[in-house]
């Protein structure tokens, strides 16, 4: 229990900061790269979410991430022909990877202290979950 509360803690955080780095800039105002995607109709924050489907048992894990088709795109760039046979040279505009990095310390903490809230929880009703 301690690890998935610090896991989903981390997790929650880190969707928090994807969302706040899509949810800037205006509608019809595309960003430049390597700036993340301007908020254009929101979709894209909204879609945002934390699958928390994995994260109990002995090795907890959750995956903050959307299921978007564009949202490749726009992480990662792309170069090529679409499904329409256009030429397409989209450079990348990161915000998972970039929510990640900057935003890792400050999740390791919360991961953390989440932990120890369910510790003390669970140390306070003589180590019962």
């Amino acid at each position: 229990r301690m690890a998935a509360a610090g896991v989903l803690s981390a997790a929650f955080y880190i969707q928090n900061a994807a969302k706040r780095l899509v949810n800037r800039g205006g509608p019809g105002a595309p960003s430049r790269a390597p700036d993340p995607p301007h908020k254009q109709t929101g979709t894209l924050g909204r879609s945002i979410q934390v699958d928390d489907s994995k994260a109990k048992g002995p090795k907890p894990l959750a995956r903050v991430g959307t299921a978007l088709v564009y949202a490749a795109r726009l992480e990662f760039g792309f170069y090529g022909k679409d499904k329409k046979g256009r030429r397409i040279l989209q450079t990348a505009r990161p915000y998972m990877r970039r929510a990640l990095t900057e935003n890792t310390n400050e999740a390791m903490i919360r991961a953390k202290e989440a932990a120890q809230k369910v510790f003390t929880k669970m140390a306070a009703r003589g180590g019962k979950a």
